[in-house]
């Protein structure tokens, strides 16, 4: 799969024609718009509503890490990796990447295109959970940047994992199944990262998301944030890789 192209005024132009076409398609599917953005939305509103007792139960800035890591990794899991899957599938089933290829686009910029429209949702949905927290009286992070790092990291290990997840599905309806063990993996390592307090799960997602959501609430970090980073960089590779080598433009048989 080529990969090579520059950041021209055109290129830009084609990448927007694409996302927004993409997100008019997802606008019409009520199944991918409701695990794309009402799923992930009605979860953190239950987590809202437990905030109290757990901060009660662990303290605010516990309770803060807990809410956000959750939140996060939910969105994009849900967001960003299922409907980013399913969107790559679904296009190549019915010839849409076979249509655009054989267009003047570069293969880039259209995974770019049709990849936007998740990633963009799920920024505006974490701003917004963000925004509710500091409006609850959460406040905004000692050390922000960990917190960013965790979720450009996360998008970017994501989306790799998707468009090659996509590479080995052979079909839409199997795209639920596909996705399972990679979401199995970034949720349960979320949630045995504080309970094993092992540092070898910084190099999964969720542990690395656990250990810089942490260092940005500045709370005692039991792996290491540079381990965190090299392993959300390193499933990115390995996505990148991949993909690079297994993805298909057209319908697999």
């Amino acid at each position: 799969m080529s990969t090579t192209t520059h950041a021209s005024p055109t290129s830009i132009a084609r990448i927007r024609a694409i996302a927004g076409s993409e997100f008019r398609l997802i606008a019409r599917s009520k199944a991918v718009l409701f695990s794309a953005t009402l799923l992930p939305l009605m979860f953190a509103v239950f987590l809202f509503v437990q905030r109290d007792a757990a901060v009660e139960a662990s303290g605010d800035a516990v309770a803060s890490v807990g809410m956000v890591s959750m939140v996060v990794m939910f969105f994009v899991t849900f967001t960003v990796y299922i409907t980013a899957t399913t969107t790559l599938v679904t296009r190549r089933q019915d010839l849409f990447l076979k249509r655009l290829r054989s267009g003047e686009s570069p293969d880039l910029v259209i995974l770019t295109g049709l990849l936007l429209p998740p990633v963009a949702l799920c920024l505006l949905q974490s701003a917004a959970v963000m925004a509710v927290m500091i409006a609850l009286g959460n406040g905004v992070p000692g050390a922000w940047w960990w917190l960013v790092l965790a979720l450009v990291g996360l998008l970017a290990a994501c989306v790799t994992a998707a468009t090659a997840t996509a590479a080995l599905t052979p079909n839409p309806s199997a795209a639920q199944i596909s996705s399972m063990p990679f979401v199995a993996l970034a949720l349960g390592t979320l949630i045995a990262s504080p309970i094993t307090e092992n540092p070898w799960l910084d190099l999964t997602p969720g542990g690395a998301l656990v250990t810089l959501v942490r260092a940005a609430y500045e709370i005692d970090v039991y792996g290491n944030v540079g381990v965190a980073v090299a392993g959300l960089a390193l499933w990115t590779y390995v996505g990148y890789d991949l993909t690079k080598r297994l993805f298909r433009w057209e319908p697999r048989h």
